[in-house]
């Protein structure tokens, strides 16, 4: 696995200046060269042969001693901090190229190039002047790679933030639809014991649990739901808990003060704050009242438990805490503790937002 993300950078590196677009600049760069460099100060007929020699060949080593430098020196030296390295093989390229260059101009191309273009015969003046050449054209075609660069910091920069985004929505939709083990496995077998032993809310108590699950599908899907949805699903929660509260040491109590009617919320943060409490049995009887204050723009949820948190109740309800203030930012304020009277108390504030009644 490391070995194949290893090799996508290597490929992201290598090719950044040939990837969105950037190949265009390459092809300008040479295009001038070709027309300013070549035709406008050719004396002889433009002919195919004559743009061979006096563009491609005369460009050759320059171009190899270019790409050397941004497909291999940079992706494999530079950007690996190599840089020691990089800057010995960089002047190696720089300095032993031209020499090839000079070297293969006065052997062949000087006799095919304009008398104005040819290189001095000395060896050491022609070298210079190609030296000054490599130079030259070095900086120019440095300055574009550095622009390549900067675009390519933007494009990530832009690209971190979209996937951010879609992580934050990817861990919105784990928490919403993380239906609990433990939770799922009590239900099932709650609805077993009464299909077993028939009680008479076995009817209800198998309706009110595909209600239950049927909304966290819907709903698990949007980042708001109406208000007062959430509150029927809660209420069908909480009814699921008392059909069998004898079995279960559990009794659920809900009281609402304000009005619901044209907000939305958080989708499923009401249900999924009760559901810790339904993962395990308690030893003995126990009483959870939820307390829920409608206001314009906020919900406020107070719930006691009649028996101290510890253990898996105390890790899963801090972590249900952090999750949401992490997807919804500091308009979420959850608080928990466990009081001298060997209860718990949780409170916490939910941002909510007017809807148009649909």
């Amino acid at each position: 696995m490391s070995n194949f993300v290893q090799q996508e950078i290597n490929n992201r590196n290598r090719w950044v200046y040939f990837t969105r677009g950037r190949w265009i600049a390459h092809a300008l760069y040479w295009t001038w060269v070709l027309f300013f460099g070549t035709i406008l100060r050719l004396e002889q007929p433009i002919t195919p042969s004559a743009l061979f020699v006096n563009f491609f060949l005369t460009n050759l080593h320059i171009a190899v001693f270019f790409y050397l430098y941004c497909l291999y020196l940079i992706p494999y030296f530079f950007k690996r901090n190599k840089n020691t390295l990089f800057w010995l093989l960089l002047l190696l390229f720089f300095f032993l190229l031209p020499v090839s260059d000079t070297f293969f101009n006065l052997t062949y191309l000087n006799k095919y190039m304009p008398v104005a273009e040819r290189l001095p015969a000395d060896f050491w003046s022609a070298y210079l002047n190609t030296t000054y050449l490599y130079l030259g054209n070095f900086m120019l075609f440095s300055m574009m790679l550095f622009f390549m660069e900067k675009n390519e910091e933007n494009n990530l920069v832009v690209e971190l933030e979209q996937e951010k985004k879609e992580i934050e929505l990817v861990k919105l939709d784990l928490l919403k639809t993380n239906i609990s083990p433990d939770f799922i496995m009590r239900s099932l077998s709650q609805l077993k014991r009464t299909a077993t032993v028939p009680e008479p809310y076995t009817p209800e108590s198998i309706i009110t649990f595909s209600e239950l699950l049927r909304y966290r599908l819907y709903r698990g899907k949007q980042l708001q739901t109406p208000l007062s949805e959430e509150i029927e699903a809660l209420k069908t929660f909480i009814n699921f808990i008392n059909y069998d509260q004898l079995h279960n040491n559990l009794k659920a109590d809900l009281k609402i003060s304000g009005d619901p009617s044209g907000k939305d919320v958080a989708a499923l943060a009401l249900i999924n704050v009760l559901e810790p409490f339904c993962k395990v049995i308690p030893d003995k009887p126990a009483d959870i009242k939820l307390n829920i204050h409608i206001l314009t723009d906020t919900l406020l949820l107070t719930i006691h438990y009649d028996k101290p948190a510890s253990g898996a109740l105390v890790s899963d309800l801090k972590q249900y805490g952090q999750d949401y203030i992490n997807l919804y930012g500091s308009s979420v304020q959850f608080n928990f503790e466990n009081c001298e009277d060997a209860t718990c108390k949780i409170e916490m504030t939910l941002p909510l937002l007017l809807n148009d009644g649909r």
